[in-house]
């Protein structure tokens, strides 16, 4: 995963600020995260750090992105040093995570589906769950268990899915973002009873699946017909836990 994203670099940035992908996206990780006021937060897989800074700007006094990819965090770091928020990033494995402190809300954007194995992924989310405080939560973006490949590519979004296999239990994708030039990607797409084990083997209760709402500005901007495959074969879907 590291050796991709090393690759991405900037042009993630750029599919961030350009593509319509991101819009219902932001606005889902604005109404699950809410108020954070004087709470610690932990972004993992933070990339260049998009959503750790918003961590910041609702308000946590104390953020943390973790990220295992060298490149990405030295474009998030550049970012901190251009508009100083206080924000810390280290380069480590959500996969094995230390002990970074004891945080109110542990976000994993796009963490959970690079996981190869089931091992893996309970590892990423005993991760999570031992850098939390008791009630802390936990807010996963991950790839929808029920996403059909066969009903749409998803490619006007910004974001294409090229092709699946079925290997053992998950599935193995490649998708490509629609930046420039464009960088293709591979995942994994695990099954419901999968990810749900994994949480519940982690520690986590109160276990929510939530698919992201797309606000009113974005169906203005694109209209209601342009909005129908994401509605109605959603790739995207947000897993939500308490410590």
């Amino acid at each position: 995963m590291a050796e991709q994203y090393d690759t991405v670099g900037n042009k993630y940035e750029q599919f961030k600020d350009t593509a319509a992908l991101p819009i219902p996206e932001r606005h889902t990780f604005l109404k699950l995260v809410g108020e954070l006021h004087g709470q610690r937060a932990l972004d993992l897989a933070c990339g260049a750090g998009y959503y750790t800074r918003l961590l910041k700007k609702q308000g946590a006094e104390n953020v943390i992105g973790v990220d295992v990819s060298p490149e990405m965090v030295a474009i998030a770091r550049q970012r901190e040093q251009e508009h100083r928020q206080g924000i810390q990033y280290q380069v480590a494995n959500a996969a094995q995570l230390p002990q970074l402190g004891e945080f109110n809300v542990v976000t994993a954007i796009y963490l959970l589906n690079y996981a190869s194995t089931r091992d893996e992924l309970l590892s990423m989310c005993r991760g999570a769950y031992s850098n939390l405080v008791q009630g802390g939560r936990f807010i996963a973006f991950t790839i929808d268990p029920d996403f059909v490949l066969e009903k749409g590519h998803w490619g006007k979004y910004g974001f294409e899915v090229l092709g699946e296999r079925l290997e053992g239990e998950r599935h193995v994708a490649q998708a490509r973002f629609h930046s420039v030039p464009p960088a293709d990607i591979e995942y994994f797409r695990w099954s419901t009873s999968t990810y749900e084990w994994a949480m519940t083997q982690a520690g986590f209760r109160q276990l929510e699946w939530r698919h992201f709402e797309i606000p009113p500005e974005a169906v203005e901007k694109f209209g209601a017909e342009f909005w129908r495959e994401y509605r109605e074969n959603p790739l995207l879907v947000a897993l939500t836990g308490r410590r």
